[in-house]
């Protein structure tokens, strides 16, 4: 169960950090299609049960929701560019933005879908770091 073991869910989410846009949009050419088939397996998965189908392995947590930010930046139409050209100060606020709402929310709702926790984590992560920007020029 994801909420017993906080610390393998903190390592996931810190190894997924390091790889943000390339966890999501590798060297390989994929189509929308690809993404959302690679996806559809895990969909129906809440947090904890998500932990509990990787057989609580951080690795295999992580591949799940790189299969649900590849979704999110395409429903979105979010600039992966954006968020490769930018900073590595920023890059990593936005990560600890990102997985911080992540915990918080599975936290408090472990039987919500991890693909719409997902998606509005990165949706919060995102506008949040354009009110920091917008504050700081």
């Amino acid at each position: 169960m994801l909420l017993r073991k906080p610390g393998a869910f903190v390592a996931a989410t810190f190894f997924f950090i390091g790889t943000f846009g390339q966890a999501v949009f590798g060297a390989d050419e994929m189509t929308i299609e690809d993404y959302i088939d690679e996806a559809r397996p895990y969909l129906h998965h809440s947090c904890q049960s998500a932990w509990a189908a990787s057989n609580e392995d951080p690795d295999e947590y992580v591949a799940m929701m790189n299969r649900f930010v590849a979704i999110a930046f395409i429903n979105h139409d979010f600039d992966v560019q954006r968020i490769d050209d930018a900073p590595e100060a920023d890059q990593e606020k936005l990560r600890v933005l990102f997985y911080n709402d992540v915990g918080k929310r599975c936290e408090e709702h472990p039987d919500r879908l991890l693909a719409g926790i997902v998606e509005r984590s990165i949706e919060y992560a995102l506008k949040e770091m354009d009110k920091k920007r917008q504050l700081m020029r």
